[in-house]
């Protein structure tokens, strides 16, 4: 006889609802464009709350954000909590919206079906788990690459005709304010701009101009500090002239975006009289001359830097590199003070090479004593010391240029004696 039990709803286990997420992107940062993310962002929350076996899991939007590139931070989100286990399946508009770089489209839907993570595409109806997904989706993805290509290529087409009638693609400049139309001068930046190229040319460096600016309370274009590279790019800025050299820099490829610097692989485009004048030529190439004057001196053109002539002098006794000099500040201080690091340490630390650091005060006092000197100077030092060697734990051997060799020892700065004399004897 047979047997026929009825079966109440409530005995069956109940089944875990799936997670679904969205990602929703758009190209451009405009209002338009993030008006539809809105609607994108707002069409998926009822998307997925309308179905019962559907748990809403978020919307992730990056906006103004390529498709090329992979590291979008609502993109990067997603991935990071699909791989936290947080999501089962994700929906986007398209293929395009989703990546347009076929390699990243690829590889990240395969690592997330590896994962039992499904994406569904609801333009072109494919579903990345389903059999003939992947083979969809590599043929739709390389179309959707070139299609980025095209619309790259004639981006910069665009520009460069732009380019070739002088007219630029830039339109921030510290100094200068964009009306709309044309730039007109910042009267306050502007003469912050003709005091860096004084300065520069009266022999400060970048980062004595950029501590004066601050001491001043002088502010950057966005509000921040001077720093060395902020100033640096003033005094190499040719539109204070009222000139524009236009093409000075490309994007590598639609792909990385990369911004690499013409190095005459594009024409450049000299226009001029595009603007007011801020620097008159003559001192903006002459701040370029002085620039290469320093350049080819390298450390000996830093006036802020009296040590010079121990550059490259300093010879580590163990591994053999030379000691470079570094800065360092105290905490609660503004006074900073230096020592001399061997090359190794400064690369791989302590255990790279265990060597003692050298403080350059008492460097400078040992060499003065050595040189019989109230002033260590290049012309001074170079006529009697050949090298310097670190030849153990606070030990210094100055080999001089007559043959001698002598040793000089030091205890921490910290102690009131800087360094205490040993020996003088003759190298055998």
């Amino acid at each position: 006889m047979k047997r026929i039990t009825r079966i109440v709803d409530a005995d069956l286990p109940l089944r875990r609802r799936k997670r679904v997420a969205a990602y929703a992107r758009v190209s451009v940062d405009k209002e338009m464009n993030l008006h539809s993310l809105k609607a994108q962002v707002e069409y998926y929350r009822k998307l997925i709350g309308a179905k019962p076996d559907w748990q809403f899991a978020g919307v992730y939007a990056d906006e103004g954000v390529t498709g090329t590139k992979e590291n979008r931070p609502g993109f990067q989100r997603l991935l990071a909590d699909c791989d936290a286990g947080k999501i089962d399946m994700i929906i986007t508009k398209s293929i395009s919206r989703f990546a347009r770089n076929t390699v990243v489209l690829l590889s990240t839907v395969r690592d997330l079906k590896e994962q039992g993570i499904s994406v569904y595409f609801e333009r072109e109806r494919i579903d990345s788990t389903s059999t003939d997904g992947e083979l969809m989706l590599t043929l739709l993805a390389a179309f959707a690459q070139e299609e980025s290509k095209s619309i790259s290529d004639n981006t910069k087409w665009a520009i460069r005709k732009q380019f070739e009638k002088g007219i630029g693609n830039s339109y921030t400049l510290y100094g200068y304010r964009w009306d709309g139309t044309e730039f007109v001068i910042a009267p306050e930046e502007a003469e912050t701009v003709r005091l860096i190229y004084a300065s520069y040319l009266d022999g400060m460096t970048p980062d004595r101009i950029a501590s004066m600016l601050q001491k001043k309370g002088i502010k950057a274009l966005r509000g921040g500090e001077f720093s060395y590279a902020s100033v640096w790019k003033i005094l190499r800025q040719i539109k204070y002239t009222g000139n524009s050299l236009l093409q000075k820099t490309y994007r590598e490829n639609h792909l990385t975006h990369r911004t690499v610097k013409n190095q005459g692989e594009l024409p450049m485009y000299l226009a001029e009289g595009t603007h007011p004048v801020i620097i008159d030529t003559e001192t903006y190439h002459a701040v370029q001359r002085e620039i290469s004057v320093r350049q080819a001196l390298g450390f000996l053109a830093n006036q802020s830097i009296a040590f010079s002539c121990f550059s490259s002098k300093i010879i580590c006794g163990r591994c053999s590199r030379t000691y470079r000099r570094k800065t360092y500040s105290r905490k609660g201080y503004t006074n900073r003070y230096h020592k001399w690091v061997c090359g190794t340490k400064i690369r791989g630390g302590a255990r790279a090479c265990p060597s003692c650091n050298v403080p350059e005060r008492s460097l400078y006092h040992m060499t003065a004593d050595i040189l019989e000197a109230e002033q260590v100077t290049d012309e001074l030092f170079e006529s009697k010391i050949n090298q310097i060697v670190v030849s153990g734990d606070h030990e210094l051997t100055f080999i001089l240029t007559d043959g001698r060799e002598e040793v000089r020892h030091w205890q921490d700065e910290r102690n009131n004696t800087i360094y205490q004399r040993r020996r003088v004897y003759a190298a055998s």
